[in-house]
Parts: C-alpha cells; sequence; structure tokens
C-alpha cells in the first residue's frame, strides 16, 4: 500500500524521539510508534482491547521511489477482524483513521494524543507490549538479505511482513530475509526497481 504521503509527514519532525500516536478505533486502543534514527527506522502499531493485544510492525519499503507499508495482517487477521468494516470485511476505514492520525502532526486533532518519548523510554513501550501480546517476542522485524532459496513457509512470512512484491521479488532473486525480534536492529528494505517490478 503506498504511504508517500504518511512517511514524508513523519519524515518532517525533526526529533531524535520516538513518536507515539494514540487514539480508539472500533473499540480498540491504538498506538502508532515511529522513530527515524540513521539505520534504525520503524513503524510499529499496538492494538489492545478487553480480549488481546498484538504488535504489527510496518515495513517500510520502498519502490520506484516511492514509501510502501504493507497491509495485509497475516497471523494477525484473526485479532484484526475488529478494525475491519463489519459489511465489507475490509480494513479501508482503519487505514484512512491511520492516515488521519499521522496527518493530525501537522493539523491537530483532539481525536489524537501525539507525545514523545526518549529512545529508551520509547523502546521499552514497544518491548512490553510485545511481551503481553498474542505472539511474545516474534521475529517481526527485517534485519538483512541472504542469499538462500526461499521455502514456502518463508514466503508466507516475507509476505505477510514486508508484502507480495517484496516476496516476489526475493524469491525471483533467489533471496531470504531475515527477521529478528529486536527492533533496535531493524533495517529499511529497499526494492529496487527494474523491468519485471514495474
Amino acid at each position: 500500500m503506498e504511504f508517500q504521503k504518511e512517511y514524508e509527514t513523519l519524515e518532517s519532525i525533526n526529533s531524535e524521539e520516538i513518536l507515539e500516536i494514540a487514539f480508539t478505533f472500533n473499540s480498540h486502543r491504538i498506538k502508532v510508534f515511529f522513530f527515524q534514527k540513521e539505520n534504525n527506522k520503524f513503524l510499529t502499531l499496538v492494538c489492545e482491547n478487553d480480549q488481546f493485544s498484538f504488535v504489527k510492525n510496518y515495513g517500510v519499503y520502498f519502490t520506484n521511489g516511492k514509501a510502501h507499508i504493507n497491509g495485509y495482517w497475516g497471523d494477525y487477521h484473526r485479532y484484526a477482524k475488529g478494525l475491519a468494516n463489519s459489511e465489507t470485511f475490509k480494513f479501508n476505514e482503519f487505514y484512512d483513521k491511520l492516515r488521519q492520525a499521522i496527518n493530525s502532526i501537522q493539523e491537530q486533532n483532539e481525536e489524537f494524543t501525539i507525545s514523545f518519548h526518549n529512545e529508551k523510554e520509547g523502546i521499552q513501550k514497544i518491548k512490553s507490549a510485545s511481551d503481553d501480546s498474542v505472539a511474545p517476542n516474534k521475529a517481526i522485524y527485517f534485519n538483512h538479505i541472504r542469499r538462500v532459496t526461499m521455502s514456502p513457509a518463508q514466503y508466507k512470512k516475507v509476505s505477510g511482513i514486508l508484502g507480495k512484491d517484496a516476496a516476489d521479488y526475493l524469491k525471483k532473486q533467489n533471496l531470504n530475509a531475515v527477521f529478528t525480534t529486536d527492533i533496535t536492529k531493524q533495517k529499511s528494505f529497499i526494492l529496487l526497481p527494474n523491468e519485471t517490478n514495474k
């Protein structure tokens, strides 16, 4: 899903701190964390309700010079159903709200609470949320590429985290993505344009 405008908004923040945007959507408490320290940029969502919580990392990847995020819920789909439209079962309204939340950085809106945390405090908040989630300490943060044939299970994991375009590209190149449980070791993934990706 293209995310260029929102990514530019996030990158316009001149801060060494971790941004947190909090809001409620369909009775779910949503917290979005963004950090842009050199070599460690991340956009992470924490979703909580009365029954469970989960942490979804939006690996930002770049293709043809534009930022994208993977809107696919993967293993979290069964927990994220409450964010979907009850008639269409689509997540468009949620992603519209996420975009509004990010735009509230520049256009203040009482619906969204914006705060900043020092790096240590912000990372600890995300790690605590991960520890309490339905999938504690899951390796969801992209770290590096290795040259190895991708198995069907690995393809599913890469598709779920980075998106189908990234998974297809890596598979064609006989490469695989390696993920880590440590958010401080996350790296950006850049999908280079070529004839097969246009």
